[in-house]
């Protein structure tokens, strides 16, 4: 028969066991992969990296974030795959990946010449960011914080300054969206699904001679030296969201829980601020190595504003989901009835 005393040593050793295995809730440091196109060393990495150090000053051990830039965890579509297979556990996506989640967050970006400014855009976002925050919730992701880059551009390898001129032309397209596709070949182009790491090297090849992008990314990937004209339309915003999976923001503590949302909402705004500067530095320099810039105002604005508009019943419902669209023609109309504009 066992006697007392190793029966209350066993007892401790359970006991024990028991307060062991809750530690690693209280005070082991979490560890997060995070992936991103943004190449290594620009404004976007630097500002991941700050949030990262914050992340580490968390309570209960911190989190300690890991980032993958340029690419190398693949385009974005492979970025929220390698998430759901838990190979990472969070992205800084633009509405390219995010769709790749959702459909209903397109609007934010994949509409031509529907946004007029910088306010417009962030009005839109405001308002219908918390819905969008609920359906990712719903499919196992948590929105950290959004932001945007600015305005995309229209990077070609000859100059062109009307719609027509890119008849013929063949055009950078991220892949993943079947709308997208049948709208630029509704418009006499030739599209080119490609991840925006390849298209420096399709510009140098001749695989694509129309690049649209944010003057920041141009820049960084150099596409001012194969594309060396810029069309200076507002194209569309480029915009995107930091994401977390739900199952490692589970794994997170309260307190943990607290600094990365409240961290990741500030970088995002920090990344937004600064891409809308860089922007115009990002062309200034690009300038200066020899990029020419077609301005595009009065009559040719007009025309290109018309040609914008003209392609949104191909986007409503091709690109855009119906009522997502409607909701953010309707936005945009209430805020210019409210701004005089």
């Amino acid at each position: 028969m066992m006697n007392r005393s190793l029966i209350r040593r066993m007892v401790g050793m359970l006991v024990l066991a028991g307060l062991v295995s809750a530690l690693p809730l209280l005070a082991r440091e979490a560890r997060v992969k995070l992936a991103t196109l943004a190449p290594k060393g620009t404004s976007f990495h630097l500002i991941l990296q700050e949030m990262g150090q914050a992340w580490r000053e968390a309570p209960d051990g911190g989190v300690r974030l890991t980032i993958f830039t340029d690419g190398a965890m693949g385009g974005e579509a492979d970025v929220v795959r390698r998430i759901g297979l838990g190979q990472l556990q969070a992205g800084l996506l633009t509405v390219s990946g995010l769709t790749e989640i959702d459909l209903s967050v397109g609007g934010l970006q994949n509409i031509p010449m529907a946004y007029q400014s910088y306010e417009e855009v962030e009005y839109v976002r405001d308002r219908l960011g918390p819905k969008y925050e609920k359906i990712f919730a719903d499919k196992g992701y948590v929105i950290l914080g959004w932001f945007d880059t600015g305005w995309v551009k229209i990077f070609s390898k000859e100059p062109f300054e009307r719609p027509e001129d890119m008849r013929g032309g063949k055009v950078f397209v991220v892949p993943g969206s079947p709308g997208a596709l049948e709208v630029a070949r509704s418009i006499g182009t030739q599209p080119v699904e490609l991840e925006p790491t390849d298209v420096l090297v399709s510009l140098q090849t001749g695989l694509v001679n129309i690049a649209p992008a944010p003057p920041i990314y141009a820049l960084a990937a150099q596409f001012y030296e194969p594309a060396p004209y810029m069309l200076d339309v507002n194209w569309l915003p480029l915009s995107g969201a930091i994401v977390m999976s739900q199952k490692s923001w589970d794994r997170l503590t309260a307190g943990q829980r607290e600094v990365v949302k409240t961290s990741a909402t500030a970088a995002g705004r920090k990344l937004t601020d600064r891409a809308r500067v860089e922007m115009q530095e990002s062309i200034d320099a690009m300038v200066k190595r020899g990029l020419q810039v077609q301005s595009i105002e009065g009559e040719l604005q007009e025309t290109w504003t018309k040609f914008g508009v003209g392609l949104h019943p191909q986007i409503r419902g091709g690109v855009v989901p119906e009522a997502e669209f409607d909701e953010i023609m309707r936005l945009l109309q209430s805020y210019r009835e409210s701004n005089g504009g």
